[in-house]
């Protein structure tokens, strides 16, 4: 019975009319969802998180047509991935829009790129009704307070791993064309895809880049060894040159800084060892114990399924393999704590490899709804078959399988609604953009920066988060950021910390030597709270250019 019902899950693709229900359905949840975003972010005028800050000062230096510059340090290349700046600087040309509130409000509709590859992912590897089901767990799945950098969804904020997930679905929808297909047109389509990827975000691109060789091998291993006795035969060889030639192709104005400038050498570890709460050693027993209930449960049921599928290969390979390196990558994390936090084992923080384990929980999902619903099917009163001619019986089956999808569905959205209502991302985030976008101060000193300053001129900030949340959305330089977590990881954190510490001291104790330390480090300007410290005779070579409340700005005088 459930080996019947597996069957009709990957080989049924149904009729133009049966695809049309599952599709219309699609279109209506992304809608709805795309209402609920817009109602949470199109008042505002700020976005909440220092991430988003620093994608609006990356579109801010392409607008200043410097792309390829680090925001935030005078002299030195991108590090981040700059896809979705690039996206948002592009936007913010055409429109006449400012790269902040296009950062605050673009990520509803930008983000259903991610909902629309998502749907069409799992409706090529499946059907249409198994993505239909998948994608109502994409959209509305109880992700408890995870924000949506943390947990695979759609999302009314702009982060570039919510933007990019889009890009890794199709990518995974292309290679599974060019694995099916004799024409190389598909494996330079998923170059292409695997390229943008990597510009949009490090964590799938790495997905991708290795789900693309092991896919080969096996698919290779399957068919048996070539004449001359390889693993992989001529045709898989071809092919991964093509794709990863064209990635590296594509890639090229990422890939310029961190390769042939930096040569990958991490020097500030603290960005990449960032650990996620829930990913923390000592919450590893909760974390596992999170996975024990119900909607967990409906995926392995679809895990199993998808294990025991006797055709289409390539499906188990894809999903298979993408679950194996999201559970390494996630054991690795948790192995660099036991050994010792200050290891660099991992290209990027281990939650977004949890986010990407979120998005194959809610496809294992969609394929255990529909299997569980097509068993149920299989059940119907024997009276009715009985009763029935064959296609009278095929035509119940028929509906009846449609009609349990369709409730299970509406079952599912009935049980987690009230917490996607509540979700962190349409309450908290929220009310953090509103406590911010109220901070006039910090929003007047940003503009003024923009207005008065130019792009190179260096900022020392004295206070807090100024150079994040002021500095830095304006493409202006500091010294050295407040976070390490935020600073360039192929630069050393510490010793520009320590300069600027010696500067800060030399300040507190008004050093004759104060303003020669300043014009070695080229600091052009210190950001700070209102000091009226610097108001007197001995900072006479800093003039007071901009203070309200929280804010002061000083220029350094050379005179």
């Amino acid at each position: 019975m459930i080996g019947s019902a597996l069957k009709r899950v990957v080989n049924n693709s149904g009729n133009n009319r049966d695809n049309r229900i599952p599709d219309l359905a699609a279109v209506l949840l992304c809608a709805f969802a795309l209402f609920r975003a817009i109602e949470t972010t199109g008042d505002l005028n700020w976005p909440y998180d220092l991430d988003q800050f620093r994608e609006i000062g990356m579109a801010q230096s392409v607008l200043d047509h410097r792309y390829g510059t680090d925001h935030l340090y005078a002299g030195e290349t991108i590090w981040y991935n700059p896809l979705t700046s690039t996206v948002v600087a592009a936007l913010s040309h055409v429109t006449g829009v400012p790269v902040d509130l296009i950062v605050t409000r673009a990520g509803a509709y930008l983000n259903l790129l991610g909902s629309i590859a998502f749907y069409i992912l799992v409706a090529y590897l499946f059907d249409r009704w198994t993505a239909l089901a998948a994608l109502v767990a994409f959209l509305f799945a109880p992700i408890g307070d995870a924000p949506s950098w943390a947990a695979a969804s759609y999302s009314p904020w702009l982060f570039s791993q919510n933007f990019a997930q889009g890009i890794f679905y199709l990518g995974l929808v292309s290679y599974a064309k060019a694995l099916r297909s004799t024409s190389w047109r598909w494996y330079g389509a998923t170059g292409i895809l695997l390229g943008l990827t990597f510009l949009g975000h490090t964590a799938p691109a790495v997905l991708l880049g290795i789900i693309i060789p092991v896919a080969a091998l096996t698919n290779s291993i399957a068919r048996g060894k070539d004449s001359r006795g390889s693993w992989l035969g001529a045709n898989e060889i071809r092919g991964l040159i093509i794709i990863f030639s064209t990635a590296f192709i594509v890639s090229l104005p990422f890939t310029f800084s961190i390769l042939l400038h930096y040569h990958l050498r991490v020097v500030n570890s603290v960005p990449g060892n960032w650990v996620y709460p829930s990913l923390v050693l000592n919450q590893l027993g909760s974390f596992l114990r999170s996975f024990f209930s119900w909607f967990p449960l409906v995926a392995l049921v679809g895990l199993v399924g998808t294990i025991k599928l006797g055709s289409h290969r390539y499906r188990r390979i894809l999903l298979l393999t993408w679950l194996v390196i999201s559970c390494l990558a996630l054991a690795v994390n948790e192995i660099q704590q036991a050994i010792s936090p200050d290891l660099h084992l991992m290209f990027v923080p281990a939650h977004h490899f949890l986010f990407y384990l979120q998005a194959l929980e809610d496809i294992f999902f969609g394929v255990g709804l529909v299997v569980l619903a097509r068993s149920c099917a299989d059940l119907l009163p024997k009276m009715f078959t009985r009763m029935a001619a064959q296609p009278k019986r095929q035509h119940l089956k028929y509906w009846g399988e449609r009609m349990l999808i369709g409730a299970g569905i509406l079952s599912f959205i009935v049980l987690v609604f009230s917490s996607y209502r509540q979700r962190f991302d349409y309450t908290n985030a929220r009310d953090q953009a509103i406590g911010f976008q109220e901070r006039k101060d910090y929003l007047d000193a940003y503009r003024w920066i923009l207005a008065n300053t130019r792009p190179d001129d260096v900022f020392l900030s004295l206070s807090g988060d100024l150079d994040l949340s002021i500095v830095g959305p304006a493409d202006r330089k500091t010294l050295v950021t407040c976070q390490p977590e935020f600073s360039n990881p192929y630069l050393s954190w510490k010793s520009r910390s320590e300069a600027a510490t010696k500067i800060v001291d030399k300040l507190a104790h008004a050093a004759p030597d104060a303003r020669e330390a300043l014009f070695a480090a080229h600091v052009n300007y210190i950001i700070t709270v209102p000091m009226e410290q610097f108001d007197r005779p001995p900072f006479s070579f800093l003039s007071k250019e901009f203070a309200k409340e929280s804010v002061a700005i000083y220029k350094v005088s050379a005179d």
